[in-house]
């Protein structure tokens, strides 16, 4: 009796189908020659840039006009385009943080800061952004109304609507009822303890 692509050894154990060896085999073999000729055609592309960018920028006089492929730079325009727009952010972002009513929700520093990553949907990096713009805890994110959502998520750069439907507002109150409670037992506790 022949088995069809199974190999059989001696004691009727049976081992790995040829067909399988051969697979393996052909799919490696055209991952290498995928892999290779990319780093080829990456690894020419830009030596032909650096090239063409040091005869530029060599010692040629002046009058010389080299041309450029303009596929070449469009990448470089690119990155400028976008150094342009965030050099211009900072301002818009500091003209935001004015409307911001510190006076009405308070102001802290980052020695008050609360864990604000206990809030569902704030993150390390969510954090960070916060206390760059002044916010540090469940205080003055309890105190938030629609206005100040709305500057916070513009300075930021966050979602629309995220702390809304995340409820940052309902989550910091009741995570600052929390600490008040906690520190309200500390307080107990050291009276008892000196008493």
């Amino acid at each position: 009796m022949m088995l069809p692509a199974i190999i059989q050894a001696n004691n009727d154990n049976l081992s790995v189908p040829l067909i399988y060896i051969e697979v393996a085999i052909l799919m490696f073999g055209a991952f290498m020659i995928g892999y290779f000729f990319a780093y080829y055609y990456q690894k020419s592309r830009y030596v032909k840039k650096v090239n063409l960018l040091r005869q530029k920028y060599s010692d040629k006089p002046e009058n010389e006009a080299i041309e450029l492929e303009d596929d070449l730079l469009e990448d470089e325009y690119e990155v400028a385009a976008e150094r342009k727009t965030e050099i211009a952010k900072p301002e818009e972002d500091e003209a935001l943080r004015t409307d911001l009513d510190f006076s009405r929700i308070g102001a802290a520093s980052a020695d008050d800061a609360d864990n604000l990553q206990k809030i569902i949907g704030i993150g390390p990096y969510t954090e960070e952004k916060l206390n760059t713009i002044g916010i540090y805890t469940y205080d003055q994110i309890s105190k938030f109304n629609a206005r100040d959502i709305e500057i916070v998520t513009d300075l930021i750069h966050f979602f629309p609507d995220r702390i809304v439907n995340d409820n940052w507002v309902a989550k910091a109150k009741l995570l600052l009822q929390s600490k008040q409670r906690a520190q309200l037992r500390r307080d107990r506790e050291v009276r008892m303890k000196k008493a």
